[in-house]
């Protein structure tokens, strides 16, 4: 069965999501995730929200052999596996939470215990809609909330979305636009 970001299998007892590489815009977010990994420098903490674009910048992350003493918070379980071959040259810290069934990320209500007291030097979220008039968006209301606080934490907020997501909007509002630094 076809979801966003990969596929699950449509039977079966245990099934997590699988985020694929080869989608159909895959190029593109690979390309916003290196973008997103170059404005992090040694020495700083990284806030990334789950979700496929946001786990290519983990990627590009965790490719950054130039990088040391960063550490990571991260609701993504998908994120942590992608920056887990980083470790110990990065700290990697996973939020907590419950886990989505669509999408391998944590949300409430045990997020917030570990998010209430992070100062980030950069927050990267991704979303399903930023436009000007709606501001930045999503269609998941738990995960709404959680990126919501992931964002508050960054003294730098990015927000991570190929082009489709330009101009679009979905159900729950979570930012405004000019308070998006990037």
């Amino acid at each position: 069965r076809r979801v966003h970001g990969g596929a699950v299998p449509t039977s079966g007892t245990t099934t997590t999501a699988a985020v694929s590489e080869g989608g159909p815009k895959a190029k593109a977010k690979a390309a916003i995730g290196a973008v997103a990994a170059s404005l992090v420098e040694s020495g700083q903490t990284v806030v990334l929200a789950g979700g496929t674009t946001t786990q290519a910048v983990g990627r590009a992350l965790a490719q950054r052999e130039d990088l040391s003493g960063v550490t990571v918070v991260t609701n993504g379980l998908h994120i942590a596996l992608e920056l887990q071959p980083a470790i110990p040259r990065f700290t990697l810290m996973v939020t907590g939470g419950t886990l989505r069934r669509d999408t391998p990320s944590l949300v409430d209500p045990l997020a917030d215990l570990l998010v209430k007291d992070i100062t980030a030097d950069i927050a990267i979220v991704g979303c399903k809609g930023i436009s000007p008039t709606m501001g930045v968006t999503d269609d998941h209301f738990p995960g709404v909330s959680i990126a919501r606080r992931l964002l508050q934490t960054g003294r730098r907020r990015v927000i991570v979305a190929d082009a489709s997501k330009i101009g679009a909007s979905s159900v729950a509002r979570f930012w405004d636009t000019e308070d998006v630094d990037m």
